[in-house]
């Protein structure tokens, strides 16, 4: 079903991680290396290291631990909106063949899709006095000297579930380097995103569980518990250090803290709750956000004053 986007209202606390991201690294923008690069074609490579979370879940690494993604002309057309000829030129920007070499394109044949494998990039800042060439920074007339590393071009299938990771993949730094060093690489924004995206779906797991997500898809609709579910683990994959709960700011540890303390019933209750309202709600994840950290305490009063009122 199609969804409409809503432009409402000013974001709070951490409700800005409502929102995923494509990353587009750095060196795209400012290096010369690039400059020759359509904007279109950038957007593109950050799009294709978005889709490498996608192949942890999915075992896509070949035979040499090395990641491959899949994502076709089709589906480039309808995410960018634009025609054919446009995402097969983009891709062609990107490509090792035709391009600057971020991507190699390996065709399998028998219908099946190409697989897509996207390069990792290295940058060396030449000295500050470049009149005499130096033995280790050659003068290469661009400014830096940009190494890919050698993938795949062989048209064999290699496609199999992953059995070691490959020790290169050690976990990126966020910072920036210090650009006093003269050597230094970029850490590849989609590890991190894959790490991001596993420790995310660890945690979907735990609270899909913890609140017995099964038995109340089976008494509520869909689209109320999933929301629910979705609310708990952004708030407990939060980054952080507060957290925007009603009218306050409270330290994210402490709001955690009592989200896990969320079951069943806590739900039950957040949901019978929401119907009962006639109020307008004006920003419905604010309201829920902190309804759901109220429960634990207000659950058991409401219930009692329920009881107490029914018996009259």
């Amino acid at each position: 079903m199609a969804q409409e986007a809503l432009i409402t209202d000013y974001f709070y606390g951490d409700e800005s991680e409502q929102f995923s991201y494509f990353r587009i690294p750095r060196l795209l923008i400012t290096s010369p290396r690039f400059k020759g690069l359509s904007t279109d074609a950038k957007l593109l490579y950050g799009m294709l290291l978005d889709r490498m979370s996608l192949s942890a879940k999915n075992g896509w690494y070949d035979e040499q631990s090395r990641v491959y993604i899949y994502y076709t002309a089709d589906e480039i057309r309808s995410d960018m909106g634009c025609g054919n000829d446009k995402a097969l030129k983009l891709l062609a920007e990107l490509d090792t063949k035709k391009g600057v070499g971020l991507i190699e394109r390996i065709k399998q044949g028998q219908g099946k899709p190409t697989k897509i494998y996207v390069k990792r990039f290295t940058t060396r800042e030449l000295p500050a006095d470049t009149t005499e060439p130096s033995p280790q920074y050659p003068d290469t007339g661009r400014g830096a000297d940009l190494d890919f590393s050698d993938f795949q071009t062989s048209e064999k299938s290699m496609s199999r579930p992953r059995q070691t990771r490959c020790v290169d993949l050690g976990k990126a730094d966020a910072n920036y380097p210090n650009r006093n060093k003269p050597e230094f690489s970029y850490p590849d924004p989609s590890i991190a995103s894959r790490e991001a995206e596993m420790e995310r779906y660890e945690c979907r797991k735990e609270v899909m569980e913890q609140i017995d997500y099964i038995s109340l898809q089976k008494r509520y609709p869909y689209d109320d518990v999933d929301c629910l579910l979705e609310l708990i683990v952004d708030i407990l994959c939060s980054t952080a250090a507060t957290i925007r709960v009603g009218g306050d700011i409270l330290p994210a540890g402490a709001v955690k803290e009592r989200y896990r303390q969320l079951d069943m019933a806590h739900i039950e209750y957040v949901i019978e709750g929401l119907r009962q309202t006639t109020t307008k709600i004006r920003n419905i994840r604010a309201y829920l956000l902190t309804t759901l950290y109220n429960a634990p305490l207000t659950m058991g009063p409401y219930y009692s004053a329920a009881v107490r009122h029914d018996s009259g």
